[in-house]
């Protein structure tokens, strides 16, 4: 028996990735063609329901948010929190009394920390709280 080669020839090496490339480099990907052609309209039509569901965007946004930040809790009326920010009036932000990463405190999101403040307003508070 015949000694097992151990190192390849810079020939070998270049025929073997020559034989990989032609097998598995040269077939188109179904995936990836897929993705270049339904990507522009999946995002285009992504766009749009953001703009005709600007207030689930807005309660998906906040509730990542407070997930994140460990300050939802598992009694919270979830349902509650999203009528309080589909029912947000136009020009209004809706606004955690006591801020959900306070230098001093820091508030739950749950109906009961959340308001309406004109836009101007809530980002002139930004994160503070006072009594």
């Amino acid at each position: 028996m015949g000694r097992k080669k151990l190192y390849f020839t810079e020939e070998e090496k270049k025929e073997a990735r020559r034989r990989y490339e032609a097998t598995y480099l040269s077939k188109p990907n179904k995936k990836q063609q897929r993705y270049e052609t339904n990507n522009k309209t999946q995002s285009e039509r992504y766009k749009r329901w953001q703009q005709n569901n600007k207030d689930k965007v807005r309660l998906k946004s906040a509730m990542e948010r407070a997930v994140r930040l460990q300050r939802l809790p598992n009694w919270a009326n979830v349902n509650a929190i999203k009528d309080f920010y589909c029912n947000c009036p136009d020009g209004y932000h809706v606004d955690h009394i006591i801020p959900l990463r306070g230098k001093l405190v820091s508030g739950l999101h749950i109906v009961e920390n959340l308001q309406y403040l004109p836009a101007k307003d809530n980002l002139s508070k930004s994160n503070k709280f006072s009594l």
